[in-house]
């Protein structure tokens, strides 16, 4: 690590040990709990009771919202804050990183700003650990220009980019979804065959990386081809009670009902050890791009407005038995009267900020 990243990931450490928490809040004592979804389709984060599945938003419609929300995606919480990725997007400038109250949803500050020169040109999912915030970062210009992973002080300070050494990886990294694992390491989804204007692409990757150094440990799943019943373009990326791990994934073509989008299990080793077909064959797709546990030990997986996506499920978060995969609408599709039009990247209150684990 040069010094100059150590010095700073020291500041973070210690504005953590002095106050900079990233607790959760709703994690302590009994109740029901809190989920909060990111709405792409109309630029809002949405909360909704664990006892019943209920809005808390009301007449408001919505928790958090304001021109300067425009595609939010991650969600993270730390102390008494909700940490939005927002992505700005179809707008003439970078992503941003924006905090706003627990107690309110009022915005409170931007973590990292749009105007920063360090903003994150195409933001998706991001971890917070030890009061550094991971920031997966998909592309870095309009020309697709290959991403890296971000990691930003509590001060915004940019402490460093985490992308694979080598020049052939390093062309086809495009991040999308972090997570830190049972070991410490630094999980990180990319959809390494990504091209302007954006296709079907197939093939993805799960690269790992230390988060206190930035050294890269090495790929666990690389499916550089992907194809129907393959890992294609991976975005969310979680493991389970049981250690292993859930990514999500997509059909190789969007039209080929042949194909099914999907949910891939993997063990430790990065060997596929099960699926959770979502569409089931359906000539319409059933879509995921986001998945994490929650109560019970059930796996929360919000359904995409999408390209071909079956309008009578889009908007829907389902709740999985991941060992038998029967699953349970907990919050009903848009179509059918539910409040979520193309939701995205979710976080419960008693989400670990770092492992994403539910509940520690």
């Amino acid at each position: 690590m040069k010094k100059e990243h150590l010095l700073l990931w020291f500041l973070a450490l210690l504005s953590v040990i002095l106050g900079g928490s990233t607790s959760r809040v709703n994690g302590a004592g009994l109740g029901p709990d809190i989920l909060y979804v990111a709405d792409t389709g109309d630029n809002a984060v949405k909360r909704f009771s664990t006892s019943d599945w209920s809005s808390l938003d009301g007449s408001k419609g919505a928790f958090a919202k304001g021109a300067s929300l425009t595609g939010p995606r991650g969600l993270i919480i730390a102390g008494t804050l909700l940490f939005v990725i927002n992505q700005n997007s179809n707008q003439p400038q970078p992503g941003a990183v924006l905090q706003y109250s627990l107690n309110t949803g009022s915005f409170a500050q931007a973590w990292v700003a749009q105007s920063d020169k360090n903003a994150p040109f195409v933001p998706r999912g991001a971890v917070i650990k030890d009061g550094v915030i991971y920031v997966a970062n998909f592309v870095l210009d309009n020309s697709g220009t290959p991403g890296r992973v971000e990691a930003f002080a509590g001060s915004g300070a940019l402490l460093g980019r985490l992308t694979p050494p080598d020049a052939s990886r390093a062309s086809r990294f495009r991040p999308r979804g972090v997570v830190i694992g049972p070991d410490g390491l630094l999980y990180v989804s990319s959809d390494p065959n990504f091209v302007l204007p954006m296709g079907p692409t197939t093939g993805g990757e799960v690269l790992k990386f230390d988060p206190n150094t930035s050294d890269f440990k090495g790929t666990l799943i690389s499916d550089l081809v992907g194809g129907s019943g393959q890992l294609n373009r991976p975005e969310a990326l979680v493991f389970g009670p049981d250690g292993r791990l859930y990514v999500t994934s997509f059909r190789a073509d969007p039209f080929n009902s042949a194909d099914t989008d999907s949910i891939r299990i993997y063990d430790v080793t990065g060997l596929l050890v099960d699926v959770i077909n979502l569409d089931e064959g359906q000539q319409k797709r059933v879509v995921a791009q986001a998945l994490l546990f929650g109560p019970d030990g059930k796996l929360y997986v919000p359904i995409n407005d999408t390209l071909n996506a079956d309008p009578n499920h889009a908007g829907e978060v389902r709740s999985y038995d991941v060992a038998t995969h029967d699953f349970t609408v907990v919050l009903p599709p848009f179509a059918q009267g539910g409040t979520l039009k193309n939701p995205w990247f979710l976080t419960f209150g008693r989400t670990n900020s770092a492992t994403l684990a539910y509940g520690d």
